[in-house]
């Protein structure tokens, strides 16, 4: 199955004429937050700064503990909630049986494109994030690529 693709630098409004996109490093979360919202680059990047205590070129941490918060909050951007989808220990874990017996399963990319093939999501990996959209992937080249990577956690924008 090929995975659909989109660049953020194709999907995020106002990316391409960001001065600040230009100098960021590490704003996976900036990025998958501009695409799933529905908002420009610099706003998304004021946003992520604010709410979770990002600095310039650096990674955001806590994300994960803040969106579930976030998500039994209520909080809406764009006029669009978050929900959550992984367990709230952050686990996406599916049941499968295998020759009679039901084993465990981590979650991948393309497993969670056929379970959740419509909407807007918010997923991370290990040390990453990225928006899959209607079962097409906006963020890095590699996102889409690498479709057996595990999805550790997961949000759903409406």
């Amino acid at each position: 199955m090929k995975t659909g693709y989109i660049s953020s630098s194709n999907a995020i409004k106002g990316i391409s004429n960001s001065q600040i996109a230009r100098n960021e490093n590490n704003d996976c979360v900036v990025r998958a937050f501009a695409s799933a919202f529905e908002i420009e680059y610099d706003e998304a990047h004021k946003i992520v700064a604010e709410t979770f205590k990002r600095k310039p070129r650096k990674g955001t941490f806590g994300f994960c503990t803040t969106m579930n918060l976030m998500s039994k909050n209520g909080v809406k951007f764009n006029d669009k909630g978050i929900e959550m989808i992984s367990h709230e220990y952050n686990t996406m874990l599916y049941y499968v049986t295998v020759k009679g017996h039901k084993t465990l399963r981590n979650t991948t990319t393309s497993y969670f494109i056929k379970k959740y093939p419509v909407g807007t999501y918010i997923v991370t990996v290990r040390g990453h994030a990225f928006t899959i959209k209607d079962g097409v992937v906006i963020g890095n080249y590699t996102d889409a690529k690498q479709t057996k990577k595990h999805i550790n956690s997961a949000w759903k924008i409406a």
